[in-house]
């Protein structure tokens, strides 16, 4: 580690590194599996005063105590359905997630473990499956040779820290020198504004990477694999951040990001506002018809015995309104009213309303499913035929030209895989975004997901590029809530044949009407980069 480079908590910093953590010393008198023993003292060959290192690995191997608990010291550590490498991944864990040790080592064939490590080898973890422990991936637990990154809170919406790039700037792959700073960013030395900075034509600088001001694909923002910069970054782009450190030779302070990279603080603002709006659970007391109010300026009002509405009070946008289950009340001939559970009735025009379904064929009598209503912008979690939750969504965005089309495909689809978080980016027409760690994913076909986004608060309104936005509470409730479970600590997890992710139904409940005539005009901006 470069002594110019100090954390802010005034603690030693070490990378977050793909390598291997350092071997710890046993702390009991156990005897090692054979296969360890026999792997450490292959080595052993002669007693004279140069074999010494490798007598005091046999004597870590006869003291050798089998640890409780495992690290996962790699971004992404895999669980393995069988203790092989080849073998399928069941879930991965991130960096310092600490998990609890069933039975281990098991064996150490396919395990890469670096020399001198007699805890080397394959262990089954809680909840199933194998880690690789003592080489790159994994180390026991505790490892004081490896500063963990901040660990994210599961207990929250937003599991990270997160940053929105205000200039355009640069991830390395370690604290830049200043050739890198001339290099990699050189609108700092010139008098055009980043934002304008474009040398994507010009010629003759052989060592400064083209940058273009508006890039159109993220190929362009990409370095190379052997140089300090990972990829640029542009205006809007979100990264989750893990502790911040100074480097004292360029007199610059920059983020370690989750991802493992660095970018300069002075690009990075806080991310302090996301959408605080959560749906409602289900019970006997509370259930369908429901509905949620999407309107900035909405209102209940009385009803009369012969049917006319009157006096009203104002409600607040995205609130939760218990429906009663009868016909809507028509003012006018014209428009619709709901009748509410406490008698009195909203406009339909300024909620959106979950009615109960049937079950998808074969569903069983406790199954959890999910039904998506692409023109009521409703979720509805089931258990068989009981609704025990619902919130508003964003989906897709429609447009009539194909290109500038983003809508949420229809049809029936399972949870393939879950995340705590994880990376989107892409390219529109309008130009390329990338999100690092949206929170709470899961996938069901291809690259859409349920996911939660902090980005807007729009919910109700198609929104996005594809994928259904939840607020980020919500997108934690239904995580933990579907299948396939997701264990304590481990950052993903994907279905299995025995393992099934919940079903999910796409559909529009009518002639697919778009009714975003009248989103608010905010909105509309902030749906141009919706993921």
């Amino acid at each position: 580690m470069p002594s110019r480079l100090r954390p802010r908590t005034g603690l030693v910093f070490a990378l977050l590194a793909l390598t291997a953590c350092k071997r710890p010393t046993g702390n009991g008198a156990a005897d090692a599996s054979p296969d360890v023993r026999l792997d450490v003292l292959a080595d052993v060959a002669t007693d004279t005063p140069a074999d010494r290192p490798r007598d005091a690995a046999r004597d870590a191997a006869r003291n050798f105590v089998p640890p409780t608990k495992i690290m996962a010291t790699a971004i992404w550590t895999p669980v393995h359905t069988q203790p092989e490498r080849h073998s399928k991944n069941m879930g991965y864990l991130r960096a310092g997630a600490v998990v609890d040790v069933v039975e281990g080592p098991v064996r150490r064939e396919t395990c890469v473990v670096h020399r001198g490590h007699p805890e080397g080898g394959w262990y089954r973890i809680r909840d199933g499956g194998f880690v690789c422990v003592g080489g790159a991936m994994a180390s026991r637990w505790p490892n004081r040779d490896f500063l963990a990154p901040e660990q994210p809170d599961y207990d929250a919406g937003m599991p990270y820290r997160m940053g929105i790039i205000y200039g355009m700037s640069v991830l390395y792959r370690r604290p830049p020198t200043q050739a890198d700073l001339h290099t990699y960013e050189p609108w700092r030395y010139s008098n055009t504004p980043d934002e304008q900075f474009d040398n994507s034509d010009e010629e003759g600088h052989p060592r400064v990477p083209p940058v273009r001001a508006h890039p159109r694909t993220l190929e362009e923002l990409r370095g190379a694999g052997s140089s300090p910069m990972i990829r640029r970054l542009t205006v809007g782009m979100y990264l989750a951040l893990d502790r911040l450190v100074r480097d004292d030779e360029v007199g610059e302070r920059y983020w370690h990001t989750q991802s493992g990279g660095y970018v300069r603080s002075s690009r990075v603002g806080d991310v302090h506002h996301w959408s605080q709006s959560h749906g409602t659970e289900l019970n006997d007391a509370v259930t369908l018809p429901y509905a949620f109010v999407i309107a900035n300026e909405a209102y209940n009002y009385r009803v009369s015995p012969s049917g006319s509405l009157g006096s009203h009070h104002r409600i607040p946008r995205l609130s939760g309104v218990a429906l009663a289950d009868a016909p809507p009340i028509m003012a006018g001939g014209r428009w619709a009213y709901y009748r509410t559970a406490d008698g009195m009735a909203v406009s339909a025009r300024q909620v959106r309303r979950a009615t109960r379904q049937a079950p998808p064929p074969g569903t069983g009598p406790t199954e959890k499913w999910i039904d998506v209503d692409l023109d009521e912008q409703i979720l509805v979690a089931y258990e068989g035929e009981r609704p025990v939750y619902t919130t508003l969504v964003s989906s897709g965005r429609h447009g009539d030209d194909p290109a500038h089309n983003f809508e949420t495909p229809e049809g029936s689809y399972r949870i393939l895989s879950k995340h705590v978080s994880n990376t989107m980016d892409g390219e529109t027409p309008n130009g390329v975004y990338s999100f690092e760690d949206v929170p709470w994913v899961m996938y069901f076909q291809g690259s859409y997901a349920l996911h939660g986004a902090f980005w807007h608060s729009h919910f109700g309104w198609r929104m996005s590029h594809g994928c259904v936005n939840l607020a980020p509470l919500d997108a934690r409730w239904v995580a933990y809530w579907s299948d396939p479970p997701l264990p304590e600590h481990w950052h993903g997890v994907y279905s299995t044949p025995d393992r099934l992710g919940s079903r999910v139904i796409i559909r529009h409940s009518r002639a697919n009407e778009h009714a975003d005539d009248d989103r608010p005009a905010e909105a509309n901006a902030e749906a141009e980069h919706g993921n």
